[in-house]
């Protein structure tokens, strides 16, 4: 049984991380395209008169963006009754970011997962509680971004001239299942009906472990989500605060390479930036510079320049997940020891009876 369950644990790994390989080279295949289309010499010209505090700025940014994702991650945890250190969700959560930036695209939750777990062994927190947060989190983040994508798709036909041809049809389709699926859970949520009635229903799903666990997530969630309650019009405050500051750094950066100081402008840029956020490339890879050149195309400010700008947006970010990388590591190395540790005195004692 034991060497069956490893099997089926590394048959899992295996597909992952060769969906990874793909993705990757899918990734690759686009951002060398789109640099050949544009053309390297030019974007290393305009990249080379990016430097000195403007670079300072855009990182400072960058670290803010992660250190509220912290702050929002310790809110809904404290809004649980679970009151741990920020400093040690900080690592856990860097770490866990880190993930999801580099490695984990193909399956959206693998940070949020590892962050759980990990936050259960730190602070033994309730599997319940750990899996409502991961809930909680994704609902706010949906319900920021569905505002900001109307907003940006209204500021780009506003100020383009661009037929509204497929690209327009995908992107208010994407907007439209959004908006319907939040609608749904929040109408759910004020008339504390649940949603996963219908879901149990058709899956034969009713009495087992998995189910109940399921049932108190939910339940934990529409707590949480109480229109009468301020917790939720908190939390979405936080939420904004973070896609603030992304939209912040997106207007630094335009200001600091083309001059211009719009804010619509800077939302039809933070606008593709969620659609490049969205495909499942790691890192973003080819799809953050081929959704840049479209954006800063369309809006007259030279393809290069929007190239430029996801190279500067990517150099921020990495160097965050670096950090979160080390993070990582030191976490793996410490609970690694531990589980040998608890694995050895367990053999010790079987041996002594």
């Amino acid at each position: 049984m034991f060497w069956e369950n490893q099997i089926f644990v590394y048959n899992i790994c295996m597909r992952k991380f060769l969906l990874f390989l793909i993705l990757l080279l899918i990734g690759c295949f686009l951002f060398y395209g789109v640099i050949k289309w544009v053309g390297w010499e030019e974007v290393k010209e305009t990249l080379f008169t990016f430097s000195g505090y403007k670079g300072i700025v855009i990182l400072a940014v960058t670290i803010l963006i992660w250190l509220s994702g912290v702050w929002r991650w310790r809110f809904i945890l404290k809004s649980q009754g679970c009151n741990v250190s920020i400093l040690g969700l900080g690592e856990i959560f860097f770490a866990g970011t880190t993930i999801n930036y580099f490695f984990s695209p193909p399956v959206y939750f693998g940070g949020e997962l590892f962050r759980a777990y990990i936050a259960r062994k730190k602070f033994s927190l309730p599997q319940e509680k750990n899996f409502a947060a991961i809930v909680i989190e994704k609902i706010l983040s949906a319900s920021v971004i569905l505002v900001f994508l109307i907003l940006g798709i209204v500021s780009f036909i506003f100020l383009t001239e661009l037929p509204f041809e497929n690209f327009g049809i995908i992107t208010i389709g994407l907007i439209g299942v959004l908006a319907v699926g939040l609608s749904v859970f929040y109408f759910r949520s004020f008339k504390k009906e649940s949603i996963l009635r219908y879901f149990f229903r058709f899956s034969g799903l009713k009495n087992n472990k998995n189910s109940k666990m399921i049932k108190n997530i939910e339940k934990e969630t529409f707590r949480f989500f109480d229109f009468k309650k301020s917790l939720m019009w908190k939390g979405l405050g936080i939420a904004f605060l973070r896609y603030f500051l992304i939209l912040a750094r997106c207007w630094f950066l335009v200001f600091f390479l083309t001059g211009e100081t719009g804010f619509l402008i800077s939302l039809i840029i933070l606008f593709f930036l969620i659609l490049a956020s969205i495909l499942p490339l790691p890192a973003r890879l080819g799809g953050l510079e081929i959704t840049q050149a479209f954006a800063f195309g369309s809006l007259g400010l030279g393809k290069v320049v929007g190239i430029t700008f996801s190279f500067i947006i990517r150099g921020a970010e990495i160097l965050v997940a670096l950090f979160g990388l080390m993070l990582l590591i030191k976490l793996g190395i410490k609970f690694s020891k531990e589980s040998i540790e608890k694995t050895t005195n367990k053999f010790k004692i079987k041996r002594r009876r």
